[in-house]
């Protein structure tokens, strides 16, 4: 199956030009679901699944791998896509970038069966931020102030966590990683339907991965990475190192 990279840059000077602030709003979480419906506007088939993976680049920039080549609108600058057809091998270095909600099961045991009369359904997974989860386990709390607040431990938890997670995605997709750092993590809130927030972490990595199985890596590719990928996670970008 062919895919696409493409690179799509909103077109300041489109007879829309107007809508611009609404889709590429400064706030973030705004911008994070006003980009998930502008994403859409380039695959129009209403009936379809979405079989593409995005992340916002720089400012009024982004990046999609999709399954079909995305449609030119006058909301963008031509479309730059080209098919992604990766050339790997066992042993390649890579640098790579990743916008990912990763998440882990905070069961102990996947099997366990809750007490009957609990509210949460037995076997039901229960899936948390590995940085919240990880910040909560060690017991960094609000209330902690100066050098133990939880603003200033944020980042050395979230490098640990998200080190033991990417090593984890590492031997299940075809990769083990050589470095990494965390650019960035922040928490989402984005508005549902019926007015309650959907709340994730987003976290922003980049590193060097050696590729252990290049098939199994490929498909790790197409698929992403993490949850949240309607709203621009799950996408690793490759180059050799």
């Amino acid at each position: 199956m062919t895919r696409y990279l493409t690179r799509a840059v909103i077109n300041r000077n489109a007879p829309e030009h107007a809508l611009v602030p609404l889709l590429n709003p400064h706030n973030r979480n705004e911008a994070m679901d006003a980009h998930h419906r502008l994403m859409w506007t380039l695959f129009p088939d209403p009936a379809a699944k979405r079989d593409f993976l995005w992340r916002a680049d720089t400012k009024g920039v982004f990046i999609i791998l999709s399954t079909r080549k995305p449609q030119n609108l006058s909301l963008f600058d031509p479309l730059e896509s080209k098919p992604f057809t990766p050339d790997l091998s066992v042993g390649d270095r890579l640098k790579f970038i990743l916008r990912a909600n990763a998440t882990k099961d905070r069961r102990s045991n996947p099997e366990e069966e809750l007490v009957l009369g609990t509210k949460r359904k037995p076997r039901k997974d229960r899936r948390v931020d590995i940085v919240m989860n990880a910040l909560h386990t060690q017991g960094i709390t609000s209330h902690r102030t100066g050098s133990e607040s939880r603003s200033a431990k944020r980042m050395d938890v979230a490098n640990e966590a998200a080190n033991k997670w990417l090593n984890k995605q590492g031997q299940l997709r075809g990769f083990a990683i050589d470095t990494m750092t965390v650019d960035d993590y922040h928490v989402c809130k984005l508005k549902r339907k019926n007015g309650n927030k959907a709340t994730f972490g987003v976290i922003d990595v980049r590193g060097i991965l050696t590729v252990r199985d290049s098939e199994v890596f490929a498909k790790a590719l197409y698929m992403g990475f993490g949850r949240a990928k309607a709203f621009g996670c799950g996408l690793m970008l490759i180059r050799r190192a």
